[in-house]
């Protein structure tokens, strides 16, 4: 992934004002890998963000069978439009509305798939996360309120490169 100019120079900008002493010390010696290293770890504390998709037999596999079918089964119709294409796109304010509509009632099953739909985030895709309304949608602060990373996976060294040229500018 190779990051947009905007997201550059919001980089560098985090670099340059960041309070955590592995990445002072590495930008104090020129250490880009290790400025790299850092980003690129999971942020503590944890922030969270949602997943892109999940799989349907995921999904399948989380929904309370026993104690939740009487409450989703007349809805069987609603739950294959939303796991036809063979995953579900929890990002999306709408999908997780139509899931939340859908699974009414079905509280263990909707909290397992919002659940499932959630992972903790990079300090870089923390950096580059935005906010989310709807179910499970927030500030990224907890799992029930996560949050959608504009950039996901790991930065480059020439990400942080390109990034600590601009710093002094």
């Amino acid at each position: 992934m190779a990051l947009t100019n905007a997201q550059v120079a919001t980089l560098a900008t985090d670099i340059e004002n960041n309070t955590n002493q592995t990445v002072i010390d590495a930008l104090a010696a020129g250490n880009n890998n290790a400025i790299r290293d850092w980003y690129n770890e999971q942020a503590s504390p944890n922030f969270w963000v949602l997943k892109n998709s999940i799989s349907v037999d995921e999904l399948v596999e989380s929904l309370d069978w026993t104690g939740e079918y009487a409450d989703f089964k007349d809805d069987m119709p609603a739950i294959r439009l939303l796991l036809d294409n063979g995953t579900y796109a929890p990002q999306p304010v709408g999908a997780r509305e139509a899931l939340n509509a859908v699974f009414t009632g079905a509280g263990n099953s909707k909290a397992a798939i919002l659940g499932m739909a959630t992972r903790t985030a990079t300090n870089a895709e923390k950096l580059f996360a935005v906010s989310t309304t709807g179910p499970g949608g927030g500030n990224g602060s907890a799992q029930a309120q996560s949050a959608i990373p504009e950039v996901e996976g790991n930065i480059t060294r020439d990400d942080v490169l390109a990034a600590v040229s601009l710093i002094g500018d």
